[in-house]
């Protein structure tokens, strides 16, 4: 079968892999640095790879270098982790593959205080169908780029205004959504409290694609937004579903909200359109073993914005429909809850959500429902054991026809640590879909064991 992705782009994911790695590797004597860098070797076996009807086995094995990166000075403030795998098929199915994935946001004051220039970006791999499950025959690599400075005016010990430009780009291998961006953004904030602060923002982005198949779009928003956080101590021991579970140490706990409210429309060569702008983050401890959150938006939403909001590819729920590069502007109406119980040994989490995507092409409008439960142990000092449904259901129109799909995904994993910088997993996962289309149902059973070293 042929390669998904050229030689040409395997090539430059593996040298930025290299120079990720060795980047992470000088910064490693840096005394305001907190770097890492791990390599994990994995080995496993599908009775179907590519998440169709019927399906091959697969014994995929990987070798993969993770490398993050955070940092705090005076002058600059970052926070990267990159990822980079080289991927073999033992039964031939597929030629070998390289997969990149990475999300990293750096600041530079050149003024301290006053200006700085920002510079993030994320890059990783979306369906080429989005109504399909993500395999090596439904893959693309997309990036996001956004640079630009923002100009900071003190007036008086407890205000301040600025004034900020961005430039981004998005880029898909293979759909032609390319797009380029232009943003302006002003805004007042005054602090009430150490911990509390009120603002009032504005700001207009045009959003220009490459294909004049695309309707280009201006995206304006005004509001104001209110802004409270505080830190409390914690007795922390683990992180669900994660594969680097931490010893049980006290920690920082985030409380906090986050609420902007306002006003929207667009303009351009789409629909003139407007609604409410509304954003709410809210987290909150109940009790040292207790905590919930709270989140909700309305808003005009595009594909390069979810992705680049998204952060690293994989760590959202695996059982998301995915973004629509094809489908443009959208308007998002979403909610969404959780609630962590947390005591020295045990962890608990569930979260639910429910989304809607109205599209100017009514035909790719969608609902989207999920929730999740997830339970993780410490059995003894080296031995975590950790289990987890994940439930989907995704309402659309494809073809004419009214389409319903519900995905469910069952994980366990039992992890050991091996010393103070290696661990062994072993990961059980089932992933299933019903459809009103049978061509689109599939059952997948996968395993596979994990082998990782720090090396710093």
């Amino acid at each position: 079968m042929p390669r998904r992705n050229s030689q040409r782009s395997l090539r430059l994911r593996a040298v930025t892999g290299v120079a990720v790695a060795v980047g992470l590797l000088v910064l490693q004597d840096s005394a305001n640095a907190e770097v890492g860098l791990s390599v994990e070797a994995t080995a496993g076996y599908t009775n179907n790879l590519l998440r169709q009807s019927e399906g091959d086995d697969e014994v995929p094995v990987s070798l993969g270098l993770t490398g993050t990166w955070q940092e705090t000075t005076r002058r600059l403030s970052a926070d990267v982790e990159g990822r980079v795998d080289h991927i073999t098929y033992l039964n031939d199915s597929f030629d070998d593959d390289v997969l990149g994935q990475f999300d990293g946001s750096m600041t530079w004051w050149a003024l301290p205080e006053r200006l700085s220039f920002v510079l993030e970006n994320v890059y990783g791999q979306i369906g080429t169908d989005p109504f399909l499950a993500i395999s090596p025959e439904n893959r693309q690599n997309s990036n996001f780029l956004s640079t630009g400075p923002d100009l900071y005016v003190a007036m008086g010990e407890r205000t301040h205004a600025y004034v900020g430009g961005r430039y981004e780009s998005v880029r898909y291998e293979l759909v032609d959504s390319d797009n380029e961006r232009l943003m302006a953004m002003a805004g007042i904030d005054r602090a009430l409290s150490p911990q509390t602060q009120l603002g009032l923002r504005m700001s207009s982005e045009s959003v220009n694609y490459d294909s004049e198949l695309q309707s280009d779009f201006n995206r304006h928003e005004a509001y104001v937004s209110y802004q409270y956080s505080r830190e409390q101590q914690q007795a922390a021991s683990l992180t669900l579903s994660s594969s680097r579970a931490r010893s049980g140490r006290a920690e920082s706990q985030q409380s906090g909200v986050t609420v902007n409210a306002g006003y929207t429309w667009l303009t351009g060569d789409v629909e003139a359109r407007s609604l409410p702008f509304l954003e709410v983050v809210l987290s909150r401890p109940l009790s040292h073993s207790v905590s919930v959150g709270l989140a909700l938006a309305s808003r005009f939403h595009d594909a390069g914005s979810e992705f680049a909001s998204a952060g690293l590819p994989g760590g959202g729920s695996a059982v998301d429909p995915g973004v629509i590069p094809e489908g443009g502007v959208y308007e998002e109406r979403s909610g969404s809850g959780s609630i962590d119980f947390q005591r020295q040994r045990t962890r608990v989490a569930v979260a639910v959500g429910i989304a809607d995507e109205m599209y100017e092409t009514a035909a790719l409008d969608r609902r989207l429902f999920d929730g999740r439960i997830g339970i993780e142990r410490r059995m003894n000092r080296r031995l975590i054991g950790s289990a987890e449904v994940r439930w989907a259901r995704y309402e659309y129109e494809l073809g004419g026809l009214d389409r319903k799909d519900t995905d469910t995904e069952y994980r366990l994993e039992l992890r050991r640590e091996v010393g103070r910088r290696a661990s062994l997993s072993i990961v059980g996962l089932h992933s299933s879909r019903s459809s009103d289309d049978p061509g689109a149902e599939y059952d997948e059973t996968r395993g596979y064991l994990v082998m990782e070293y720090s090396l710093l």
